[in-house]
């Protein structure tokens, strides 16, 4: 399930979720808002909050997810 709310100014919404399969909920409120959110749900599969990440897809400069890493012999190699 993912939430995501934005409140603005005097209103007041109130939305139970007692489903099993929710996917998302978007709620985009103005002039005082207050959202209450009760989740009766069983099993919640994501909770996304936004975030900001640097992601890298290598170990390190050069080195790929793959390759092994110095000194050490890869998976499998006779060499003793």
């Amino acid at each position: 399930m993912n939430v995501v709310t934005i409140q603005r100014r005097m209103f007041y919404v109130g939305i139970p979720m007692n489903v099993f399969g929710n996917k998302n909920v978007l709620m985009v409120q103005r002039h005082r808002c207050y959202t209450n959110i009760s989740t009766n749900i069983p099993t919640i599969t994501n909770d996304t909050t936004m975030q900001r990440r640097r992601c890298c897809s290598f170990d390190s400069p050069g080195l790929a997810r793959n390759e092994p890493t110095p000194g050490e012999h890869p998976q499998g190699d006779s060499m003793l």
